[in-house]
């Protein structure tokens, strides 16, 4: 038995695989059969429904599927992976980090935003030349620059607050 989280424009549902022939969503159990066309291309039969699906793997678990002519994206977690990945986006709205600092000591070498520009969590902000290798840092959360502290060009010791983001 295998137990999945499927989000899909935030909703979340759980499906459960009894078997290779028998799913359970919304508390009811379903005649399952599917057939592989393709890579991408499957039918599946659900009950009496046979719907053809067209998937594409987007990233380590979000799918895109087109499925008798309507596209819709989805995420597709075990149960494990989604407490997990609610477990690190509560985490990071606990220790909301309004500063980017530098990781070690180096040279600020580029600054990719000004004081008063947006900017989006994991979006890259500067890069700092340590150990003759170019490194890039990126945005811990999303905001706006608040302050820059730290020209380029000049030199940044280990944990030197460089942006402060609000």
């Amino acid at each position: 038995m295998n137990d999945f989280v499927v989000t899909i424009s935030d909703e979340k549902r759980t499906v459960t695989v009894l078997n290779e022939d028998t799913v359970e969503f919304d508390g009811n159990k379903h005649p399952v059969k599917l057939s592989k066309i393709n890579n991408h291309v499957y039918l599946l039969k659900i009950g009496n429904k046979v719907y053809e699906i067209t998937t594409d793997k987007l990233d380590k678990d979000k799918f895109g599927f087109l499925i008798n002519g309507h596209y819709f994206e989805t995420t597709v977690r075990t149960k494990l992976s989604e407490k997990a990945a609610e477990y690190l986006k509560n985490k990071r709205l606990e220790s909301h980090q309004d500063n980017i600092s530098a990781p070690m000591p180096g040279l600020l070498l580029k600054l990719m935003k000004k004081v008063g520009d947006k900017v989006e969590q994991g979006e890259s902000v500067a890069v700092l030349e340590a150990m003759k290798m170019e490194n890039d840092l990126r945005s811990p959360a999303s905001g706006i620059i608040k302050e820059i502290l730290v020209a380029e060009g000049a030199s940044v010791e280990k944990n030197q607050v460089i942006i402060n983001i609000e």
